[in-house]
């Protein structure tokens, strides 16, 4: 084998079983090796699209997403995948070509030239590194796989230079086992159960990485009256049918409030980033319980009274046997009478446009099972569909409002449907962000898969129109002209139709989780049956 089909024949050692990408002119070998390794690829029409694809394989399964790119533009085309990646603790493993060792940094214009192309990506990823001999790679991919399964989860990138992959292995490559998890330290979980038992005024906050602790941290809400509140990310770790449930209302001022009035909160797994809240800082003065598989965390913007670095699941079995032998100070009862009271006073500060995105969300939520997931982009009817939209079951929204880019919703939703055949999966984007992907339709109709993609129209950025216009400020560039959405599709092998009414989109929405290939739904914001 040459190193192209050793790394392949590695990878599927591990678990790998799919491959997104575009093949070039440096990868080819790389290409070898997918087909003796006999793994799916899944060709994307822009090198974004792989590294999103990759990203969205990754939430829906738990498993690393892998994208396999060309050097230079294909790395500077992935770049906005693998960042949200980052951002969001997902495991990706990307592999690029590279230029020929010799002519490295030499400035010689080698096709697909970068100065230094590993240090392009360093600053989103847990580390990238330029391969320079074959024997490199085993340990470089165990190093990665350590990362994804023992500490917090992020994209690895290697470079692999088309004068390495031809080269020879003379042995079979074995896959690595990977360290375990960190346990919580016993001290600090007798400390934490301690201050939740005698908090009057308790209150939990879960993030993504707090996913699979559903039972203790039930138990612990239960046994000392905390409301539950959650990001993004930790949407449904808590069914939001559950009395202690405040959803992911994080961005909303009444459960803000609720933060600063608890005089302990729990905070599981979550740096509590400001594209979840829209603040640069939440008001916590109370004593902060932080659970973080991140060391970094635990000393970051929110300092903790018992800071704990553990695998969130490990620590909350713990904390939870720790707290059942307490008595606490709070009641279950008075737990739910604050949270109805802080979901009315939601209700009741809706704004106009927010009570049309939820009548959506209803309608959307009356088709989906509970198990379906929801990719969603930077859009208005997104960020209400945070609180709006109730879910019963954990990684099954994600937004990802830390870095917050445009577009990422159709290739997320084509990885997730691709890891999860099985799971209806659903893309949810404002007219504004579907264009910066919207040639990944092609994708998701060449691999002929049922994905509906709802398109909300409101003929602009909305987010930024309405920011201006606070501001006085003239609108300039935020009115695009949206092209006939349903031709579009149609044009790259999609369904396509226009919602004219609530059962109507309810039917449309039924009818493309059954179809033959994606469905395109648009639904405008000035329908009048929005307002019936």
């Amino acid at each position: 084998m040459n190193v192209g089909e050793a790394v392949r024949k590695l990878l599927a050692a591990y678990g790998v079983d799919t491959v997104f990408g575009m093949a070039g002119t440096m990868t080819v070998e790389l290409y070898r090796g997918i087909a003796l390794a006999g793994l799916r690829h899944v060709q994307c029409r822009n090198e974004q699209g792989a590294s999103l694809m990759a990203d969205g394989y990754a939430r829906a399964t738990g498993k690393p997403g892998v994208c396999t790119i060309i050097a230079g533009p294909g790395v500077t085309n992935a770049a906005t995948g693998i960042a949200q990646a980052y951002c969001d603790s997902q495991p990706m493993l990307v592999l690029s070509g590279a230029c020929a060792t010799r002519t490295q940094g030499k400035g010689w214009g080698a096709i697909h030239e970068l100065a230094d192309q590993s240090a392009v990506t360093a600053g989103f990823t847990a580390f990238s590194a330029m391969v320079r001999y074959p024997e490199e790679l085993p340990e470089l991919i165990a190093l990665a796989y350590a990362v994804f399964r023992s500490s917090r989860p992020r994209p690895v990138h290697l470079s692999l230079p088309r004068d390495v992959l031809p080269e020879p292995v003379e042995a079979d490559w074995k896959p690595r086992r990977a360290p375990s998890l960190p346990m919580p330290d016993p001290a600090a979980i007798e400390e934490a159960a301690n201050l939740l038992a005698q908090a009057k005024c308790p209150l939990i906050l879960v993030g993504g990485g707090a996913v699979g602790t559903r039972k203790p941290l039930t138990d612990i809400a239960e046994h000392i009256g905390a409301p539950v509140l959650s990001t993004n990310a930790g949407k449904g770790i808590l069914p939001e049918s559950h009395l202690l449930s405040l959803g992911a209302s994080i961005v909303r001022a009444p459960s803000q409030q609720a933060l600063a009035d608890a005089d302990v909160v729990l905070l599981v797994g979550s740096q509590v980033g400001g594209g979840d809240t829209f603040l640069p800082k939440l008001d916590i003065p109370g004593d902060i319980i932080r659970i973080d598989i991140d060391p970094a965390e635990l000393a970051s913007v929110y300092s903790a009274a018992v800071p704990i670095q553990a695998d969130a699941r490990a620590a909350m079995l713990a904390l939870s046997s720790a707290v059942s032998s307490r008595k606490p100070a709070a009641h279950r009862s008075q737990g739910e009478i604050r949270v109805r009271d802080i979901l009315s006073r939601i209700v009741a500060t809706m704004s106009d446009v927010e009570k049309l995105h939820a009548r959506v969300w209803k309608i959307i939520r009356s088709v989906l099972p509970a198990d379906a997931i929801v990719m969603g982009d930077a859009s208005q009817i997104v960020y209400s569909g945070s609180f709006a939209m109730p879910m019963e079951m954990e990684r099954c929204w994600y937004y990802s409002g830390t870095y917050c880019s445009l577009g990422v919703a159709l290739p997320l939703a084509i990885g997730a449907k691709i890891g999860a055949p099985q799971r209806p999966v659903i893309a949810v984007a404002g007219d504004g962000g579907i264009m910066f992907t919207v040639n990944e339709l092609a994708t998701a109709a060449e691999e002929r898969i049922a994905l509906p993609v709802i398109v909300w129209n409101n003929d602009a950025l909305k987010e930024i129109v309405d920011q201006m216009d606070q501001r006085q400020i003239p609108r300039i560039g935020v009115e695009p002209k949206s092209p006939d959405f349903l031709r579009l599709a149609q044009s790259l092998g999609c369904h396509a139709v226009r919602a004219a009414g609530a059962e109507h989109l309810a039917q449309s929405l039924r009818n493309a989780l059954a179809a033959d290939r994606p469905t395109l739904i648009e639904v405008r914001q000035d329908s009048p049956w929005l307002r019936d």
